[in-house]
């Protein structure tokens, strides 16, 4: 069917905004190409009485059918009248000359009222995401005339499903600020039709093209592996065409995207790897959505590369991905995200700086060109490329992993480095256990400080035998120990754990919260992560005796009431020297209040009240009774 060149003028002067975008612009490419499609029926040759006789429904083209309507004489919207010259007759076919033009049914509507039209029955049908749409209120912001189109990417029902979407929980009002993202998610100002893709990705000698969606985050668009990818998610169907833009079918919905997802389909989808960074996500399930709500404030995250990750020690990358060294994959994972959100440019004006990471761990901020370098002792990490807009943040790419200590440092270079420790290393040394603290994993150390080994006095032979009480095969966190009632070491006996204290006094337990004591031992530093293991710091050396009392723990000393009646003493005699009697008295000092008590501890001696008054005011007493012994005698 040929429209006349009468025919385009004619719609041309009823749609000259939509013939000025079809016919110049390249989002638009694809519209007038399945204009002119829509004419070319590829079931059968046709004249106009085999179309037109009173049996047939529809014929077929390259891309749909063209509807007959034998009551009315009309295909589509094209009347039998309007054919002026018919069955022109060629060696490949016959023409017949049109004074209009055919009009795709799905390209006199919008987007919304295409994906309605399809009938549900069919296997692709869309009417879950138009729904979605129409309940966000969005259909005016879909549905409207945009300069180069809007690109709507539309997973078929039965994806919800296998995404496991509860649709219905979508369309409740306490959802609804959710749906709008969703929706928004999955919408591309322009057109972004499969060819155009292809052609500006090969020009360009890359596989990926960074936009943004109309969420405000970004979007790969990728042609990797020669596959149309909106994301991760592949195209099913392209270039489905409405009369404003297109949409494309992808396999399942995409999700307002936050700083883990993008480490995840970016490397699915462009030639950036950074799925070991989403590895490290997976493993500690504490998605970067998480992360922001547990501090309360936007994210920067600096993503090593695959590359960045083969030159990392490959002993310490697959520990930290076993199951059991999930809070040292954690404490790694946050060594590598700071807040708030920061781009690169703002990263590059901060520098020179120091910058904290939301593990505590401080590096140095610093500037390479136009490119951030983060800095720690013997690592350097630069980022090439970044600024990937998340819900969440920023994400940034970086050549180098950036090592925390819990990564680095062993058990005993833990207690090496902490000088509270040195006496503790010593004896490490001295009884060459060296080795195991340093090399053996996973390791539990309860490590008394320097004032703990200030307090006690042993043979150096038993030495060894008593720093074997503090070490435990395993990972023995405070939570874990808290819930048990003893922990054997690696060598010797049990050794008793307890909660002491008011409830509230402590972190652990379930009345209100108490503290910790292992082998009498208080534990008053918690988890302290090494490469190997893991460190609590405790203010005794367990098993041996003390010539003092413990002082980490003190409770509050309780207040000596006021006496409610003071009595004042009676007075001496005053002429006892001119009448001497048997008896000769004594001026005795007031009676002074007892010092509070101090808190109970588990010395192996306890403390005699009677006996600490008798040294406290024993020789007052004897100096008093003296005069007395003097009369009698």
């Amino acid at each position: 069917f040929a429209p006349s060149t009468q025919a385009w003028d004619d719609w041309r002067a009823e749609n000259e905004d939509l013939w000025n975008k079809y016919t110049s612009l390249p989002q638009f490419f694809v519209h007038m190409r399945e204009i002119l499609e829509w004419h070319l029926v590829t079931e059968d040759v046709f004249l106009t009485d085999d179309i037109f006789n009173g049996n047939r429904e529809f014929m077929e083209n390259a891309i749909g059918n063209i509807t007959i309507d034998q009551r009315t004489q009309q295909m589509d919207n094209v009347a039998r009248s309007d054919i002026v010259e018919a069955n022109i007759t060629t060696s490949q076919g016959v023409m017949h000359v049109l004074n209009d033009v055919i009009i795709p049914p799905y390209m006199a509507v919008n987007l919304i009222e295409h994906m309605l039209e399809r009938d549900t029955s069919v296997k692709f049908a869309y009417s879950n995401m138009a729904n979605l749409a129409l309940y966000a209120e969005l259909d005016d912001y879909i549905n409207a005339d945009y300069e180069k189109g809007i690109t709507f990417l539309v997973p078929p029902n039965r994806r919800f499903n296998r995404a496991q979407i509860n649709v219905p929980k979508l369309l409740t009002p306490e959802m609804k600020e959710y749906t709008i993202d969703f929706i928004k998610s999955h919408l591309v100002m322009d057109n972004y039709h499969e060819a155009g893709v292809f052609a500006t990705n090969k020009e360009s000698g890359k596989d990926q093209i960074l936009v943004k969606s109309e969420l405000g985050t970004h979007l790969w668009i990728s042609t990797k592996g020669d596959r149309l990818r909106f994301q991760s998610r592949e195209v099913l169907l392209a270039d489905r065409v409405a009369k404003n833009g297109i949409f494309h079918v992808v396999d399942l919905p995409l999700f307002p995207p936050f700083i883990s997802d993008f480490t995840e389909f970016t490397a699915l989808s462009t030639e950036y790897d950074t799925s070991d960074c989403f590895r490290f996500f997976r493993q500690t399930l504490y998605w970067s959505e998480d992360i922001s709500r547990t501090f309360d404030s936007s994210l920067t995250m600096f993503c090593p590369t695959r590359e960045a990750f083969a030159l990392f020690n490959n002993e310490d990358f697959n520990r930290l991905l076993e199951p059991i060294w999930v809070r040292h994959a954690t404490e790694f994972l946050l060594n590598h995200i700071t807040m708030p959100a920061l781009t690169r440019e703002e990263l590059i004006n901060r520098a020179p700086s120091m910058i904290t990471m939301l593990n505590g761990q401080e590096y140095e901020l610093k500037r390479s060109g136009d490119r951030p370098r983060i800095k720690n002792r013997f690592e350097q990490a630069r980022s090439d490329f970044g600024d990937l807009i998340a819900l969440d943040g920023y994400l940034h790419l970086i050549d180098t992993a950036i090592t925390p200590t819990a990564v680095s440092r062993s058990v005993y270079d833990q207690s090496n480095e902490n000088p509270d420790f040195s006496l503790l290393v010593e004896n490490i040394d001295f009884v060459q256990l060296t080795n195991m603290v340093d090399q053996d994993s996973p390791l539990t150390m309860l490590a008394p400080d320097n004032t703990a080994f200030r307090r006690v006095e042993f043979n150096t032979l038993g030495g060894g035998e008593i720093l074997k009480r503090h070490l435990f095969n395993g990972l023995l966190f405070c939570d874990v120990i808290a819930n048990q009632t003893n922990l054997v070491p690696v060598e010797g006996p049990a050794i008793g754990v307890e909660l002491r204290g008011e409830p509230g006094s402590g972190l652990w337990g379930l009345e209100g919260g108490q503290n910790l004591f292992v082998g009498g031992a208080y534990v008053y530093e918690c988890d302290v992560l090494a490469r190997n293991g893991v460190l609590h710091y405790v203010d005794r050396v367990i098993g041996e005796d003390y010539d003092t009392i413990s002082p980490t723990v003190t409770p509050q000393p309780t207040v000596t009431p006021e006496p409610t009646v003071f009595v004042a003493p009676t007075e001496a005699p005053r002429n006892f020297d001119d009448e001497p009697t048997a008896f000769a008295p004594i001026n005795l000092p007031p009676i002074l209040p007892r010092d509070p008590p101090t808190a109970a501890t588990d010395d192996s001696e306890q403390v005699n009240d009677s006996s600490a008054f008798q040294m406290k005011y024993g020789g007052t007493m004897l100096l008093l009774l003296l005069p007395l012994v003097a009369a009698v005698f």
